[in-house]
C-alpha cells in the first residue's frame, strides 16, 4: 500500500452499538443526593457497521437496526459503492464476529474477492482496530443525549459520524421505517395474539404436581 497510495484503501471495519438511553458514568454529586439522570423512557438500539481508512482518506458507516449478516451485507453494498467512485482495491481488516463469518457474508466477500482483500484480526485484539477507538469518541460525544423523538436521535448519530472526519465520508442511513415508528421488530401484518382454531402439534403436558392431602 505505501508503494502505490493510489490504488490501494486500507479499512479497519467493526460494528457498534448506540442507544437512546444515554450511558452511566461517574459523577459528582453530595452526600445522601441520589443523582437522577433523565431517560428517554422505553430504550432502543441501532446498529453501526462502520470502517476507518488507515491513511485518512475518509470511512465508510451504515447505521442500522440489526448486528446480522444482513447489515454486514448492507455495509458491503456500501463499500462497493466507494470503490465505484475511487476506483481503487480494498483491504479490510475486521475480527471474527458471526455476522462475518456466516455463510452469507462469506459468499458476499467471495463474490468481491477480485478487488477486496479481507485481513482476519485475531481473537480478543481490540486494540489492533483503530475504528474501536473512533467508537469510544462517539460514544463519549453522545453520552446522555436525548433525542425528542426517535427520528432525530437517527439524524443525530448519522451527523456524529460525519464529525469523525477523513476525506470522503460515506454515511448511509439505513434505519427501516418499523424502527422509526418505535417498533422492537418488523411488523409481520398479522393481529396481535395467537390465531383462532389453532392448535398445538403436540399435546400440552400439566406441570401440575399431585401434592398430598392435608391431615
Amino acid at each position: 500500500m505505501k508503494a502505490d497510495p493510489d490504488r490501494y484503501e486500507l479499512h479497519f471495519e467493526d460494528e457498534t452499538h448506540l442507544e437512546t438511553n444515554p450511558s452511566l458514568g461517574r459523577v459528582w454529586h453530595r452526600i445522601g443526593q441520589q443523582p437522577i439522570l433523565p431517560a428517554a423512557g422505553t430504550n432502543r438500539r441501532l446498529t453501526v457497521f462502520g470502517s476507518v481508512e488507515a491513511a485518512g482518506r475518509g470511512r465508510v458507516e451504515v447505521v442500522g437496526a440489526r448486528a446480522d449478516s444482513a447489515g454486514f451485507g448492507r455495509y458491503l453494498a456500501a463499500l462497493d459503492a466507494r470503490h465505484a467512485a475511487t476506483g481503487r482495491a480494498v483491504i479490510l481488516v475486521f475480527d471474527n464476529g458471526s455476522c462475518r463469518t456466516s455463510k452469507a457474508s462469506q459468499a458476499a466477500l467471495a463474490e468481491r474477492a477480485d478487488w477486496l482483500e479481507v485481513v482476519p484480526l485475531s481473537r480478543y485484539s481490540p486494540q489492533l482496530n483503530p475504528k474501536e477507538r473512533e467508537w469510544r469518541t462517539l460514544k463519549r460525544d453522545h453520552r446522555s443525549h436525548l433525542a425528542p423523538t426517535l427520528r432525530d436521535f437517527v439524524d443525530d448519530v448519522v451527523a456524529g459520524l460525519g464529525r469523525l472526519g477523513g476525506e470522503r465520508c460515506d454515511v448511509v442511513d439505513e434505519v427501516p421505517g418499523w424502527w422509526i415508528a418505535g417498533h422492537r421488530r418488523e411488523p409481520t401484518g398479522r393481529p396481535p395474539g395467537r390465531p383462532k382454531g389453532t392448535t398445538d402439534a403436540r399435546p400440552r403436558t400439566s406441570r401440575r404436581t399431585s401434592l398430598p392431602a392435608p391431615t
